[in-house]
C-alpha cells in the first residue's frame, strides 16, 4: 500500500451524525450535458472549444466558460455520443455554485460529500490521487442512484501546504475538512472503466449517491 493511500484509508469518516432528506430530483448534468448526447450539445452551450487533449483512447475537448470554470468532454468511439463531462472551478467567486445540490466549488469538504453520500463510496485505483503543483487531489466516486451506468466523481483539491504537511506525516492535517471541492466528472461506467482501468476500492457500507435537492438533519450520536 503506497503511503497516500494509507493516509487516505486512515482519514477515512464514518457517515454518522447527520441524515441526508431529499425533496425532488434534480437533471444529472453538468452546465446543462448529460451524459449519452451528441456532442453537438455542447457547441451550443458552450460555444467554441479551446482546445482538444489526447491521451490514448481518450480524448477531451476543453472549453472555458464565462465565470472561468473549465469544461472538458470526451465522446464513446462506439458511438460518437458524450460519455464523459467534466467541469473544474477557475477560482473565481462566481464560478463557486456547482451543479450538484447544495454543493460549492472551494467550499464544500471531503467530509460534507461523505456526509451527504452517507458512506465514503469508491475509488478506481487507477484514479485514486493525482499530485500536481498546486496540491492534491482526491477523487471520490459513485453510481448515481436510479441511473444505471452512470458515475459521479467528486474531485477535491489540498493546497500545496497541506499536501507537504500530510507528506511530514503531520497528523494535525485533517484531510476530510482540508480537501474541498474543485471539479465533478460525469461519466458512463464502462468507459470510465476504459480509461481508469476496473479495478476498485470500495468503502464500507457503500451505496450508490442520491442527486437530488438535500438539507441536513442532526442525529444523535
Amino acid at each position: 500500500m503506497s503511503f497516500f493511500t494509507s493516509i487516505v484509508a486512515r482519514h477515512a469518516l464514518p457517515a454518522f451524525g447527520f441524515l441526508a432528506l431529499t425533496a425532488g430530483t434534480q437533471a444529472q448534468t453538468l452546465n446543462g450535458i448529460r451524459i449519452g448526447e451528441e456532442i453537438t450539445t455542447a457547441s451550443r452551450i458552450a460555444g467554441k472549444p479551446t482546445s482538444r487533449v489526447a491521451a490514448g483512447p481518450h480524448e477531451e475537448v476543453r472549453w472555458k466558460l464565462s465565470d472561468g470554470n473549465k469544461l472538458a468532454l470526451a465522446t464513446d468511439p462506439g458511438n460518437g455520443r458524450i460519455a464523459y463531462v467534466e467541469e473544474t472551478w477557475g477560482g473565481r467567486p462566481d464560478g463557486k455554485p456547482a451543479d450538484f445540490p447544495g454543493f460549492r466549488y472551494g467550499e464544500t469538504t471531503l467530509a460534507d460529500i461523505r456526509m451527504h453520500a452517507e458512506n465514503n463510496g469508491f475509488a478506481f485505483v487507477e484514479r485514486l490521487i493525482d499530485e500536481k503543483p498546486d496540491g492534491l487531489r482526491l477523487f471520490n466516486s459513485y453510481e448515481v442512484e436510479g441511473s444505471p451506468g452512470l458515475v459521479v466523481t467528486f474531485v477535491t483539491r489540498m493546497s500545496m501546504r497541506d499536501t507537504q504537511r500530510l507528506k511530514g506525516k503531520q497528523e494535525s492535517v485533517d484531510i476530510n475538512r482540508a480537501a474541498k471541492l474543485d471539479g465533478i466528472i460525469l461519466g458512463e461506467a464502462r468507459y470510465l472503466e476504459a480509461i481508469w482501468g476496473q479495478a476498485k476500492l470500495k468503502g464500507k457500507g457503500y451505496k450508490p449517491i442520491r442527486w437530488a435537492s438535500a438539507r441536513k438533519v442532526a442525529l444523535k450520536p
